[in-house]
């Protein structure tokens, strides 16, 4: 039986990180960063076209992690987890990010980039040009486009959403929100590390409920904006949920990779145990049935109503190379987790876990890669080829700045605030915990 841990047996202030321990990885990130933010200076300024499709995919990544890592928060508190405590700390630290990914995301406000991206957004611009020299509303001059071009009757019929004044303030909304929320429980859960006092949690927990229903409405409308309107006449009412599933999957992947390495340096060693990687390999293979699911679902009700603005997301990425992508989602992001997590005592195996959740990453790098990057080949008559000459070398680099960039800032900041509650009430519970 191992030995039961007790707070005489935890460091008083709990655990510091010295970045100089994990200078390597922390260099590591910094040069990634580096790289990709002078490559991808290079396709701003000379491809902004393609570039702007690979902006948006890199930034979406880091995204997805940093809103999964706050969903995660969120979820430990409203539900009154007590396991979770000892990596809870981690959680906030990765959702507390959300403002280093809204920087990376600024260059989305430019028009330069915009307009590649979402068609309906050059749509507006001609419009609200020809409202300024007739005198007339957009809406109205879009109309009068409309009567032209049959195809743009449908931004008239979602102009009350889909206008680029709306667009740029839910924008910076959503990064408010989550920022809000992340901000917040950090905050209380630091003041508990000084006085220990139980009402921190009560009003986390019912903060953290509060919240959950503004956090819903933010990943989902955050995914419809950013890449539902890349096609502005495609709609799923299985859209947010999906790229939510994608979100928890992900970031719980980061965490294990995460407390794996901060072991290996020596740090969390008596509050996380192979108990703790049993159950954040259970929550990685709900999350792998659950994305299935979902993925399903709004596969077959696309494909059951068989309305010509739904299957031309399915039809794109069902033709020529890209079918190959398609498949190998679905081998690589269900089938092979699905059989691997199954197992239990491989849930408690370092090894399998860490090669499970770098597979995992991967994996979900791939899956918004493929939600957003079959629009770019069209405009470029490239057709569904997804290995676009020049086009695939911009995606690295926008991957290695934003990924290198926040990876970067999350470690530095690591050393900031002890790596787990020290005086959470339930933090023995979570250190000692048997499932």
């Amino acid at each position: 039986m191992s030995h039961h841990v007790t707070f005489q047996d935890l460091p008083e202030g709990g655990e510091k990180f010295d970045p100089a321990r994990g200078s390597k990885l922390i260099g590591g990130f910094a040069m990634a960063g580096l790289i990709g933010l002078i490559g991808s200076a290079f396709f701003f300024f000379t491809r902004t076209d393609t570039f702007a499709y690979s902006w948006l995919f890199a930034v979406f990544v880091a995204f997805t992690v940093v809103v999964g890592a706050c969903f995660w928060i969120l979820l430990h508190n409203a539900s009154n987890s007590g396991w979770g405590i000892s990596i809870r700390r981690l959680f906030e630290n990765l959702a507390n990010m959300i403002l280093v990914v809204g920087l990376f995301a600024l260059p989305l406000l430019v028009p330069a980039v915009q307009n590649p991206l979402w068609e309906w957004m050059a749509h507006h611009r001609e419009a609200a040009h020809h409202a300024h020299d007739s005198g007339e509303t957009v809406k109205e001059a879009l109309h009068h486009m409309a009567q032209a071009d049959s195809h743009l009757h449908i931004l008239v019929e979602k102009f009350g959403y889909l206008n680029i004044g709306g667009w740029h303030v839910r924008f910076f909304l959503y990064f408010t929100i989550l920022w809000f929320i992340a901000s917040t429980l950090r905050k209380r859960s630091v003041m508990q590390d000084s006085d220990g006092n139980i009402k921190h949690t009560i009003w986390s927990r019912q903060f953290s409920c509060l919240l959950l229903f503004f956090f819903a409405l933010t990943a989902t409308f955050a995914s419809v904006d950013w890449l539902m309107t890349l096609d502005y006449s495609w709609f799923s009412t299985m859209w947010g949920v999906y790229i939510f599933a994608g979100c928890a999957w992900s970031s719980m992947a980061v965490m294990i990779l995460l407390v794996t390495w901060l072991k290996s340096l020596g740090y969390l060693n008596k509050v996380v145990t192979d108990e703790h990687y049993h159950l954040m390999g259970k929550l990685l293979f709900a999350f792998t049935v659950f994305w299935a699911y979902i993925a399903f679902s709004q596969y077959f009700l696309i494909w059951y109503a068989n309305i010509t603005e739904e299957t031309r997301f399915y039809l794109t990425r069902n033709t020529e190379t890209w079918r190959w992508v398609s498949i190998f989602i679905l081998v690589g992001h269900f089938a092979g987790p699905f059989v691997i997590l199954l197992d239990q005592q491989r849930k408690k195996k370092t090894r399998w876990m860490v090669g499970m959740c770098l597979w995992i990453l991967f994996m979900h790098v791939v899956d918004i890669y493929w939600n957003i990057i079959p629009e770019r080949g069209p405009s470029l008559t490239h057709g569904e080829q997804w290995l676009i000459p020049y086009a695939w070398i911009q995606d690295v680099f926008a991957l290695l700045a934003v990924v290198g960039g926040v990876g970067f800032v999350f470690l530095r900041g690591l050393g900031k605030f002890s790596l787990y509650p020290c005086r959470d009430p339930r933090l023995i519970e979570s250190a000692n915990v048997v499932n």
